[in-house]
């Protein structure tokens, strides 16, 4: 447990920081990230609505699942905070990420059953600016899930599990395309 706990802890590092600069403007950003998460069905595509502020800059988006089987049904939002501590202004910028992920998936299948994840992330990226309209970036996290599992199946190996009982640790890369308005 204290393992997990450390995790969470240095995954929280870039919200704890102070990433607020003079310049008290916000700009809206829109940007298409696209995760390859190795816990969770591998790709999915994020479109996202982007606040910035200062050096910081904070993301709320919504999954959409492409190669997803025909039998499943997946739902899924992120919620990310980036902080660039060397500004957001040259050609190519690091950042600092904390991401906090849902992820529900429902399968039809012959075994019926229903999993919630939920996601805790920190790790670092690179934002490099094509144009003064659109920016490319990725990044690599690494962090802490918990997972819930409901199934009408009677065996063992079905049983239900709430979240929080069991953890794990996740590794993600995340790749996006961005645009200022």
């Amino acid at each position: 447990m204290k393992h997990i706990l450390l995790i969470i802890l240095l995954s929280m590092i870039p919200i704890l920081s102070h990433s607020q600069s003079n310049d008290s403007t916000g700009r809206i950003r829109f940007a298409l990230n696209s995760s390859i998460n190795g816990e969770v069905y591998p790709i999915r595509l994020v479109p996202t609505l982007t606040y910035i502020q200062g050096n910081s800059q904070f993301e709320l988006g919504g999954g959409i699942h492409p190669f997803i089987r025909k039998n499943q049904k997946i739902f899924s939002g992120e919620l990310n905070y980036k902080y660039f501590p060397n500004g957001k202004d040259r050609k190519f910028n690091m950042y600092l990420i904390g991401r906090f992920s849902y992820i529900h998936n429902s399968r039809s299948t012959y075994y019926p059953s229903r999993y919630n994840y939920l996601f805790l992330n920190g790790g670092y990226g690179f934002q490099i600016n094509a144009s003064k309209k659109i920016y490319l970036g990725t990044n690599f996290t690494i962090g802490t899930f918990t997972y819930g599992k409901q199934s009408e199946i009677p065996y063992d190996s079905f049983k239900k599990k709430d979240l929080f009982k069991e953890f794990g640790f996740n590794l993600a890369f995340q790749f996006n395309i961005g645009f200022r308005f």
